[in-house]
């Protein structure tokens, strides 16, 4: 594993290009912790500092709930509306079944006894 050393300061560019891939990854539907990584391997940092830095300093600089709120709602709606969907049909689907089980039921019950009763005719005769 190759270790990394320690390097307290932050400079001015570490921190634009800090800044620049996380919003850049978050644009593009990435994770926080991808844009640690890269940035980890540009600055050769470890992802955790990288992490660190961006949470405890940078992050308040950036307007990043703005950003991240402009695509989400439509996808949690749109997610939600398939689940909701999704659960909808399949509840509709158990009923039918439950019901189509029932009558199969009914019906092999009938079979059972008609089959039962014509056994007990057989023997009378």
């Amino acid at each position: 594993m190759d270790k990394k050393t320690r390097k307290d300061s932050w400079t001015v560019e570490d921190d634009k290009v800090l800044a620049d891939t996380v919003l850049t990854f978050i644009r593009e539907g990435k994770t926080q912790l991808q844009a640690f990584e890269e940035t980890a391997t540009i600055l050769d940092r470890t992802k955790q500092a990288c992490g660190f830095r961006w949470n405890k300093t940078l992050r308040k600089q950036y307007n990043l709930q703005k950003l991240s709120r402009t695509k989400k709602p439509n996808e949690i709606h749109d997610h939600l509306q398939l689940a909701m969907t999704s659960y909808d049909d399949l509840s509709n689907a158990y009923e039918k079944l439950k019901l189509d089980h029932e009558q199969l039921q009914s019906e092999y019950e009938k079979i059972k006894d008609w089959l039962l009763n014509g056994k007990e005719l057989m023997r009378i005769e």
